[in-house]
């Protein structure tokens, strides 16, 4: 296991005015943990280690920790300790939220996903004339996508319940890490051929930035996507929600 004080020295980024103490440090652990400081199986340092090795309280580490736990970054057991978890996995893929990153780096920047809710929606929105929407037969899945270990997105992505009936219902838990676009896109059983995006700025609401894990008043980008399969299929429609960040964000389609 890598000493505590290489993690700090490797992984302390400057520090962003308004953002919470275990968060900053939520950032750390979660990026050394993505670039493989820390691999699957590995135990972390215990609490009272990384309270002598960082500038950091044992209150806000234990935060720090319990956000991660949610992410699902890492496991904890009485007795036994910290781990990174084993089942961690980056989406195959992603079509949408490709940021780009550094010469000597990954292409595109890894994204762990985690479903926070899904329920069908009887209220209108840009999804709406797309999936030619009846009387609550749209689902939205809302998910937190961490990327790279550095940043939380946010997305709402809305499906026909009746074009995927069993998407709709499966346990939420199997939703979790799953690439939702590819799981449509085999249940069509034709490949997506057309994207369509809309960028536009806006300040995210309260809800959104709870859910988010975001500083209250955080303003940003809303990236809308709409994806067809075949000739004309639609699918998907995709709402994601990005707060300031360093990275480029390459929409090319």
């Amino acid at each position: 296991m890598n000493a505590p004080v290489d993690f700090v020295t490797r992984f302390t980024t400057p520090t962003v005015a308004g953002l919470p103490k275990y968060a900053q440090l939520r950032e750390m652990l979660a990026a050394a943990i993505a670039s493989g400081h820390w691999k699957p199986g590995d135990r972390l340092p215990a609490e009272a280690e990384l309270a002598r090795q960082t500038p950091f309280s044992l209150g806000t580490i234990q935060k720090a920790l319990r956000a991660l736990v949610d992410e699902g970054f890492i496991t904890r057991a009485q007795g036994s300790g910290t781990f990174v978890s084993e089942a961690r996995q980056p989406i195959d893929a992603p079509l949408h939220l490709r940021f780009l990153g550094n010469e000597g780096e990954p292409r595109f920047l890894p994204l762990f996903p985690k479903v926070l809710n899904r329920k069908r929606i009887s209220e209108r929105g840009p999804w709406s004339d797309f999936l030619k929407q009846g009387d609550r037969d749209v689902i939205r899945v809302d998910r937190k996508l961490s990327v790279n270990g550095e940043f939380n997105v946010f997305n709402r992505f809305y499906f026909n319940a009746g074009t995927f009936p069993d998407i709709a219902e499966k346990p939420l838990s199997s939703l979790n890490g799953a690439n939702l676009k590819q799981l449509l896109e085999s249940r069509v059983n034709m490949p997506i051929t057309k994207v369509e995006q809309r960028i536009s700025a806006m300040k995210f609401t309260p809800q959104i930035c709870k859910a988010a894990g975001w500083k209250a008043g955080t303003s940003g980008m809303l990236l809308e996507s709409a994806a067809r399969a075949g000739r004309s299929t639609p699918v998907y429609f995709l709402e994601s929600f990005i707060p300031p960040n360093k990275w480029r964000l390459d929409v090319s389609g």
